[in-house]
């Protein structure tokens, strides 16, 4: 995601995650979990159910 500097990832409880460039170089939705990837390793997996939003900022 060249165009985007951050991911951020927000909860329904209101917690907010932040992956900064270079923390991340890309993400996927697979109608369970959000996961987030660096190098095509999965870095992050978060229950669907449990987010509120995606945002690339």
């Amino acid at each position: 995601m060249d165009y985007a500097e951050k991911l951020e990832i927000t909860f329904r409880s209101g917690d907010t995650i932040v992956y900064d460039k270079g923390e991340w170089d890309d993400y996927s939705y697979d109608g369970a979990a959000v996961c987030v990837k660096l190098k095509g390793v999965w870095i992050g997996i978060y229950n669907f159910d449990h987010v509120f939003s995606v945002e690339l900022k």
